[in-house]
């Protein structure tokens, strides 16, 4: 969707396309892919955020399919970080 970059700031917004919206597995998807990057990683949905390593605060977005997710990041690597997690979120989470 949208896409804005300050120096080591990125943020981009995404739909979550798949029928049973951000659950459990699909929220442990996020932490993993996370894992990976040494930044921080905030998703937020409506006025609610979470770290995206934190599966429970993922959780507590109650994200159904159609909603928007908001993700920021920031520190090295904070494009890749925003990019890859938001291709993960618009695949469906291979669902």
């Amino acid at each position: 969707m949208a896409s804005l970059d300050k120096s080591n700031s990125v943020a981009s917004s995404c739909v979550v396309p798949n029928e049973k919206g951000l659950h459990a597995r699909a929220a442990a998807q996020i932490v993993t892919l996370s894992s990976e990057f040494a930044c921080n990683i905030t998703i937020s949905h409506g006025n609610k955020s979470a770290q995206s390593l934190s599966l429970i605060k993922l959780l507590t977005l109650d994200a159904p399919k159609g909603s928007i997710l908001t993700i920021e990041a920031s520190g090295q690597h904070a494009k890749k970080a925003v990019d890859e997690i938001q291709q993960l979120i618009e695949s469906g989470f291979g669902e």
